[in-house]
């Protein structure tokens, strides 16, 4: 089936995006031989820096959610979250309280309003350690907790490496599925 206008538009948009971001891996050749290794290895690092952030983010997201279906709930009918943007109260509980509260603490708020299974715990804690190694650290390798292996270690596995990332994806799988779950389902 071809492509609609719209998705080779957008194909096109990601195309320049990601030459001007230095992730073009189809267009190796046309780096200078001597630093085609080097920006192999960086858009690796940064294929899977993006992975973790971007997953991270949506766990984020998804507690949010289960937060603000604890406060604002209403009786029968209840409110869309386009609806509750409109009202003010809404407004300034995600603003001035959900947007401060880190991960961690926003996981416990929602162990407090319904308990979290342990190995869904831990697997948030997991990957907010990960997150916070990558997104905070240009070398996260030379971080105390990875000196003895000097790779990034997750759950056994370089996270760099295909091993690594599969465990990772199935920490996350396990998470948001229950998340999800709770946050629509209310489980």
């Amino acid at each position: 089936m071809a492509l609609t206008p719209k998705q080779r538009k957008l194909i096109a948009e990601i195309e320049a995006i990601a030459s001007i971001v230095h992730m073009d891996h189809w267009n190796i050749l046309s780096y200078a031989h001597d630093s085609r290794t080097t920006c192999l290895e960086i858009i690796k690092n940064k294929l899977v820096r993006s992975e973790v952030i971007f997953k991270f983010a949506l766990i984020d997201e998804l507690l949010s959610v289960i937060v603000c279906h604890h406060y604002f709930r209403k009786p029968r009918k209840a409110a869309t979250f386009r609806q509750l943007w409109k009202t003010k109260e809404f407004r300034i509980f995600n603003h001035h309280i959900l947007d401060e509260i880190y991960l961690l603490p926003k996981m416990r708020l929602v162990h407090a309003i319904r308990t979290l299974p342990p190995n869904v715990r831990n697997n948030i804690e997991r990957i907010n350690a990960l997150r916070n190694a990558l997104a905070h650290n240009f070398f996260p390798e030379n971080l105390r907790q990875y000196k003895d292996h000097r790779k990034v270690i997750f759950r056994g596995a370089d996270i760099y490496t295909k091993q690594g990332l599969e465990k990772f994806d199935e920490d996350f799988k396990l998470v948001s599925e229950f998340l999800v779950d709770r946050a629509f389902r209310l489980r």
